[in-house]
């Protein structure tokens, strides 16, 4: 059963530039993905786990990787439960996700903060940038990410992330 796509304002709106690589939003609905190519976007990353809302506030993450590639993007689906940890098995997956980009990404999730911190500490993790820099971008963009400034630090000198056991632990 299909759902109606709520009205939403044009996605250059809700979307925050974080760098000229990296932008964040909250949900995305089909229609956004012709938007997001014709922005300039060649990845999005999906940090939202399916099922958080009803499919019409959220819409299931392989219709929008259908939508995504009927646009021309390619599409990462890396779920990240709300209030949860990050997985280093995530991490690592979204590193490999961005470093396969052609070009900028776009991240959601339900409010955007949720792909900011999974960019930013898969950005660290593969070398891609170091605290300082990811901290000030997110902050010149209005976010916070100070209080991830010791993972983004450790992951930034490829020292083990806190509290990981295991690939599968949870790690902040």
């Amino acid at each position: 059963m299909r759902t109606a796509t709520p009205a939403l304002p044009p996605l250059h709106e809700r979307m925050v530039r974080i760098t000229g690589a990296f932008a964040t939003a909250p949900q995305l609905h089909g229609p956004d993905m012709a938007a997001a190519a014709q922005a300039g976007f060649s990845l999005i990353l999906n940090a939202r786990p399916d099922g958080e809302e009803d499919a019409d506030e959220q819409p299931p993450s392989d219709n929008l990787a259908e939508a995504a590639r009927a646009a021309g993007l390619a599409y990462a689906h890396i779920p990240i439960a709300s209030g949860a940890a990050f997985p280093a098995d995530s991490l690592q997956a979204a590193a490999q996700a961005l470093a396969q980009a052609d070009g900028p990404v776009l991240g959601f999730c339900l409010t955007g903060m949720r792909a900011l911190r999974l960019w930013a500490l898969a950005s660290a993790l593969s070398g891609r940038m170091g605290a300082d820099e990811l901290i000030a971008s997110a902050h010149a963009a209005g976010l916070p990410l100070e209080n991830f400034r010791e993972h983004l630090e450790r992951l930034a000198r490829g020292e083990p992330p806190l509290y990981v056991a295991d690939v599968a632990a949870m790690m902040i």
